[in-house]
């Protein structure tokens, strides 16, 4: 009889142990889902903040969708009024373009017909042009021949210089002699006037002595004496 409650209490045993690991087991997976529980809680707190500002994000585009189909609109209305603005300036445009090509081509038959008749014109500037070139030739010929005179005068004009040079030393000397010479006329000059002045105080001092003896030869005195007669000098 003892084996009996031996087996009894293995069965017992493997009986609570195949009740308890289930339990763990069960309570272990609870928590797993519980946790996963608490993420998918906290998963769809932040997928609902996600809405919400995806919400408010839509919503702000339908406000921006709004506005760029306003200003689409108004941009459309400013495109068809430069388009008709800009049809008005192209035909403005044709308009004058082709005022300015008719004038243009006024201007052109008008400077065509000045070139055909400056054509006639350029061959006689040619043929003057030709002449001009001829007397300058002649004109470069004698400027030459005329460089060449001038080099052969100032040559002679040098050597012409240097007896210039010379003359000029004799004339200095002439003229220094020429004074002397001057100086010493002077002095005869004034000898020969003080010679004329005392000829003419001696020929004065004669005549008187001539009266002197004619009183004397017409008033008889008792004795005659002759006043000594002075040399000229």
């Amino acid at each position: 009889m003892r084996p009996f409650p031996l087996i009894a209490i293995a069965i017992a045993v493997v009986a609570f142990v195949l009740l308890i690991v289930p339990l763990v087991q069960s309570h272990r997976h609870l928590r797993a889902v519980q946790t996963e529980l608490g993420r998918t809680n906290e998963q769809l707190v932040q997928a609902r903040a996600a809405l919400d500002r995806a919400n408010s994000d839509v919503e702000q585009l339908r406000n921006d969708r709004d506005a760029a189909q306003s200003q689409l609109k108004d941009l459309e209305a400013r495109m068809k009024e430069l388009t008709a603005e800009l049809e008005k300036t192209r035909k403005d445009a044709d308009q004058q373009l082709a005022a300015e090509r008719e004038a243009s081509q006024s201007q052109i038959d008008t400077l065509n017909k000045a070139a055909e008749e400056g054509k006639g014109k350029l061959s006689e500037t040619e043929k003057h042009l030709a002449t001009i070139s001829e007397q300058l030739a002649t004109a470069s010929a004698q400027l030459k021949q005329t460089s060449a005179d001038r080099d052969a005068a100032q040559a002679k004009l040098g050597e012409n210089q240097s007896q210039l040079d010379a003359l000029k030393a004799e004339l200095a000397k002439a003229k220094e002699a020429a004074e002397q010479a001057n100086t010493k006329t002077a002095e005869l000059e004034k000898a020969a006037n003080e010679a004329k002045t005392l000829q003419t105080a001696l020929d004065q001092a004669n005549a008187e002595i001539e009266r002197l003896k004619a009183e004397l030869d017409q008033s008889p005195p008792p004795v005659s004496v002759s006043p000594p007669v002075e040399s000229p000098q």
